[in-house]
């Protein structure tokens, strides 16, 4: 990335963004294995709910991404 490019980023604050969304990224992440673990130590019959988690963790990571890539794109640019 050009200096031009990363300067408007960082003028932006978006680079501090971008640190956020990953850092949110990787909490919701690690939330979804305390509660996938939880209900694994709780419950009979969780494979559903457990498989439901782990969809949702994968959309917000997959959701979290692409926003990444969006604003990285758009300054690019």
């Amino acid at each position: 990335m050009s200096d031009e490019k990363k300067s408007k980023i960082e003028t932006l604050g978006l680079d501090e963004a971008l640190e956020d969304l990953k850092f949110l990224a990787q909490k919701v992440s690690d939330m979804s294995k305390d509660l996938a673990q939880k209900a694994a130590d709780q419950a009979e019959g969780v494979t559903d709910k457990m498989g439901d988690i782990v969809e949702s963790t994968g959309d917000v990571l997959i959701s979290a991404g692409e926003t990444i890539k969006a604003t990285k794109k758009m300054f690019e640019e």
